[in-house]
């Protein structure tokens, strides 16, 4: 019976036949490498690349896996911009709810995402209650060998938990929260939707406190400045003893007016008993009453103006002290008008979450799906075996 082909290879790995010459030494025998048979090789590669990969994946989704629910809510902020305005009457385009902003969006994702969130979640969730339910899961459960105990662990274990995205073109931010069972995860979602909520309207009282702040510190410094320009006119007024330095200004003129007259009426009488009775003896009376008369003229011009004593100085000084109490008050008046229109609009622009859909409890786990992805894994297995043949010998 002739051997067949790998008997003969094998023989002649293991024989060598050595030729003796004259003074030649002969060769140590060395065996050759062991070379499993192209089909051995064929299993092995199997093995390793489709039931084995297939047999952990299938032990660890049907035996270990934790299953895992989603629970999805979906909001969006708005502002209400409505004036002020009787009962009854339309709501105009400009008047109705607008967007807050994209800012104040990504601000209430950012703190979905935030330590704050995390703080919020084991205070009103039992978050670490929660993740109990994951224990049999190697790679979910939480504390494990994957991950420790402390709360930056914990922190990012969350980030794995919860997904926020925000559509910029529609305003509407969805929510994606992971839990263990489907009342925690949506009790999860609902403590995350609270706290958005919360901190809207925090933004709301910080934005509003800031403006009525400066608007009453404005309110605050007119008023002083009002009362300090009314101090100073009452300071001016004690000081010289007058009320209106302009009204007694008015007197004086009328005094120099009336002075004037009958100064201009005796002239008159003078001038006709000098040329009609010039030994009459009411000349020497008349003139002395004309005499007496031009000097309480000048008396009363002097008092009026021309000297640092006289009205004009503190008529300028009145003026300038009446103008700048006016103007205090005019300030003041504006600084309130300003408040009110900013307490006003802080009413009326308050920021407020919308919840569009509300977290709802999932009937059926959306991961993992173990008979998909054991599929998956040995589709894959099956195609690298494939890729991976060895060329057969030529």
């Amino acid at each position: 019976m002739m051997p067949d082909d790998h008997t003969q290879l094998a023989m002649d790995d293991v024989v060598q036949l050595v030729p003796l010459e004259s003074g030649a030494r002969p060769v140590p025998f060395r065996p050759a490498p062991f070379r499993p048979a192209p089909r051995r090789r064929g299993w092995v590669r199997m093995l390793l690349l489709v039931v084995l990969p297939t047999a952990l994946c299938g032990t660890y989704l049907f035996g270990f896996a934790a299953p895992r629910y989603v629970s999805e809510a979906r909001f969006s902020i708005s502002r209400s911009n409505q004036m002020g305005r009787m009962p009854g009457a339309a709501l105009s385009i400009d008047e109705a709810p607008k967007g807050l902003g994209e800012d104040d969006s990504y601000a209430v994702r950012d703190f979905l995402q935030s330590r704050d969130a995390l703080r919020l979640a084991l205070v009103n969730s039992d978050l670490r209650d929660m993740l109990r339910a994951a224990t049999s899961d190697p790679l979910w459960a939480f504390p494990g060998w994957l991950r420790g105990r402390s709360n930056e662990d914990l922190y990012r274990y969350l980030q794995w938990l919860v997904s926020v995205d925000y559509d910029s073109s529609t305003g509407i931010t969805i929510l994606r929260v992971q839990g263990f069972a489907p009342q925690d995860a949506q009790r999860l979602a609902d403590v995350l939707l609270a706290g958005s909520e919360a901190l809207v309207n925090r933004l709301n009282e910080r934005a509003r406190s800031d403006a009525i702040r400066v608007a009453a510190a404005e309110v605050e410094r007119a008023q002083a400045d009002a009362v300090h320009a009314e101090d100073r006119l009452t300071a001016f007024r004690n000081r010289w003893s007058v009320i209106d330095p302009s009204a007694l200004s008015q007197t004086v003129i009328a005094a120099i007016t009336a002075l004037t007259l009958q100064s201009a009426e005796a002239a008159a009488q003078l001038d006709v008993l000098v040329h009609s009775q010039v030994r009459s003896p009411q000349i020497a009376p008349l003139r002395a009453r004309i005499t007496a008369l031009q000097a309480q003229i000048e008396l009363e011009r002097a008092r009026l103006a021309g000297s640092d004593a006289s009205l004009a100085p503190r008529i300028a000084e009145y003026e300038r002290l009446l103008l700048l109490r006016d103007f205090a008050a005019r300030s003041y008046v504006s600084a309130l008008t300003v408040l009110e229109s900013v307490r006003l609009d802080a009413q009326r622009q308050q920021a407020y979450l919308t919840r569009i859909v509300l977290p709802q409890q999932a009937d059926e786990p959306a991961s993992p799906r173990p008979a998909t992805w054991t599929l998956a894994v040995l589709l894959c297995g099956v195609l690298m075996f494939v890729l991976f043949r060895p060329e057969p010998p030529g």
